[in-house]
C-alpha cells in the first residue's frame, strides 16, 4: 500500500492537520494570548493581596498583643486605685479596721452605728456615728492611724468631752464623730 499524494481524502486529511495547527496557533498566540496576561496579572495581584493579607494578619496580632498589655496596665491602674476610692464597703471591714486600729492605739469603742448611704458630690458616702473612750493623747493616735489608710475616709462631727478624773488620771474622754468612707458611686 502506497501513499498517493494525489489521493483527494489525503489531501483533505493533510489540509485538515493544517488548518487545526494553524487554529492552534492563532488561537494561542493571538486569540489566548491577553487571557493568558490576564490571568497572569490577576495571578500577581493575587500574590500581592495574599502578602497584604498576611502583613495585616501580623499587624494585627501585634496591635493586639499591645492591647493586650495597655488592657492589663489599666486593669492594674484600676485596682491600684480602687485602694484608694473602692467601689463598695463592706461594713465587717470597716468595722475591723474601726476596732482594730481602736484596740491598737487605746482607746475602747461604746456604739458604733451604721447610718444611712449617702451621695456627697460624685461620691457614695458610706458613714458610722461612733462614741469611744479613752485618753486625749490616744484618740491623736487613733486618728493617726485611720489617715495612714489607703480608702479615702473623713472624721466629722468630733465631741470630745472630759470625764470626771479617776484614780489620778485627768485626761480621761469621751469621743463622739461620724466616720466616713468613700466609694465610686
Amino acid at each position: 500500500m502506497a501513499l498517493d499524494l494525489r489521493d483527494p481524502k489525503l489531501l483533505r486529511f493533510f489540509l485538515g492537520l493544517l488548518l487545526l495547527a494553524a487554529l492552534v496557533y492563532v488561537y494561542f498566540n493571538f486569540v489566548a494570548k491577553d487571557t493568558r496576561e490576564s490571568i497572569t496579572s490577576q495571578e500577581d495581584q493575587l500574590q500581592m493581596k495574599q502578602m497584604e493579607l498576611n502583613q495585616l494578619r501580623a499587624q494585627t496580632s501585634e496591635d493586639m498583643a499591645v492591647m493586650a498589655q495597655q488592657i492589663e496596665m489599666y486593669q492594674q491602674e484600676l485596682e491600684n486605685l480602687d485602694r484608694f476610692l473602692p467601689r463598695q464597703y463592706s461594713q465587717d471591714e470597716v468595722l475591723e479596721l474601726l476596732t482594730t486600729k481602736a484596740a491598737s492605739s487605746g482607746i475602747q469603742i461604746v456604739n458604733m452605728n451604721p447610718l444611712p448611704p449617702a451621695l456627697e458630690g460624685q461620691y457614695a458616702v458610706y458613714s458610722w456615728q461612733i462614741r469611744l473612750t479613752g485618753r486625749y493623747h490616744r484618740l491623736g493616735v487613733f486618728f493617726d492611724q485611720l489617715t495612714q489608710e489607703t480608702m479615702m475616709t473623713a472624721i466629722t462631727d468630733l465631741n470630745i468631752q472630759q470625764l470626771k478624773a479617776a484614780e489620778g488620771k485627768f485626761d480621761n474622754i469621751e469621743a463622739s464623730f461620724v466616720f466616713s468612707a468613700y466609694t465610686q458611686p
